[in-house]
C-alpha cells in the first residue's frame, strides 16, 4: 500500500511539473495559433474574385440580378473590320474628275518658268492663251495648252524641248487669277470670277442683268486675245443657243445704251 501512495505522489509531481512549463510556454503557442488563423485565412479561396459560389450577406437574394448578369456575361463578338481597298482595285474610292475650272481655256493668262538647263537659260514667258489654244515659246515651240490642266501643259512642254533641245528640262506653269468683264448696262458692272464655262447670257445674269437703259439687242464681246469685236443680240441668243456666244478669261462684254 505505501509503494502505491508513493506511486501516485511522484505521477501527481510529474503532472504539476509539467503543467508549470505549459504555463510558462502559453504565450509562444498563442503566437503560434495566431499565425495558424492569420495564414488559414489568406488562402486562395477567401481572395478568389471570381467564386464559383459568391458569399451571400443575410437579407440578399442568393441568385445575382439580371443587372449584375449582363455586366458580367460576355459581349458580343466585335464586328470584322473591312479591309482598306488598295488604289486601282475593285471596291477603291474612285479620284474626281478636273472640274471644268481647272482646266485652262483660250484667253488665259499663264506665266512659264524654265529651269535645270544650262546657262544661260530660257526667261520665263508670260502670255495669254490664243484662239487656237497654243502658246508660242522660245525657240519656235508651240504647244496646245487650251484644254488642259496646269501639270499636263508642264509635262507636255518639257516632252517638247526634251530631246529635241536639252537633255533635261523642267517647266513650271502659273495660271493668273481667272476673271470676266461686264460693263455698261448692267445692275452689276465690274469684274466677275471666271468659275467655269460662261456664256454671254450666264454673263449677263452673273452682273445681275440688265437696267432698263440697255440695248438687249447690241451686245459687244472683246476677247482677250485681241479678236475682233462681236456683236451678239439677246432676243437671237434666247431662242437659239448656238446664238449664245461662250465667254473666255479675261473677256470683255459691254452691253450698250438703247436710243430713245
Amino acid at each position: 500500500m505505501a509503494i502505491i501512495l508513493k506511486s501516485w505522489a511522484s505521477l501527481l509531481n510529474g503532472m504539476k511539473l509539467s503543467l508549470i512549463r505549459f504555463q510558462k510556454r502559453l504565450p509562444q503557442f498563442g503566437w503560434l495559433l495566431a499565425g495558424l488563423l492569420f495564414a488559414g485565412c489568406s488562402h486562395l479561396y477567401y481572395v478568389d474574385p471570381n467564386a464559383s459560389t459568391p458569399f451571400v450577406f443575410p437579407g440578399q437574394n442568393g441568385a445575382p440580378g439580371a443587372a449584375a448578369q449582363a455586366s458580367l456575361s460576355p459581349g458580343p463578338p466585335m464586328a470584322s473590320l473591312k479591309p482598306i481597298a488598295p488604289s486601282g482595285s475593285p471596291g477603291a474610292p474612285v479620284s474626281q474628275p478636273n472640274t471644268v475650272s481647272d482646266i485652262l481655256s483660250v484667253g488665259d493668262a499663264i506665266t512659264v518658268s524654265f529651269s535645270d538647263i544650262p546657262p544661260p537659260g530660257i526667261q520665263p514667258v508670260i502670255q495669254r492663251i490664243g484662239n487656237d489654244g497654243k502658246i508660242s515659246l522660245p525657240y519656235n515651240v508651240k504647244v496646245v495648252a487650251a484644254g488642259k490642266t496646269v501639270g499636263q501643259l508642264q509635262d507636255d512642254i518639257r516632252r517638247a524641248y526634251v530631246p529635241s533641245f536639252f537633255v533635261d528640262l523642267s517647266a513650271s506653269v502659273k495660271s493668273e487669277e481667272r476673271v470676266f468683264f461686264v460693263d455698261g448696262e448692267v445692275k452689276l458692272a465690274g469684274r466677275l470670277p471666271y468659275l467655269g464655262e460662261m456664256t454671254v447670257l450666264r454673263a449677263i445674269s452673273s452682273a445681275q442683268g440688265f437696267t432698263d437703259f440697255a440695248n438687249r439687242k447690241k451686245i459687244e464681246v472683246r476677247r482677250a486675245t485681241g479678236q475682233k469685236k462681236i456683236m451678239v443680240n439677246w432676243y437671237k441668243a434666247i431662242e437659239d443657243p448656238k446664238q449664245d456666244l461662250p465667254v473666255y478669261p479675261n473677256d470683255h462684254i459691254i452691253v450698250h445704251r438703247k436710243v430713245i
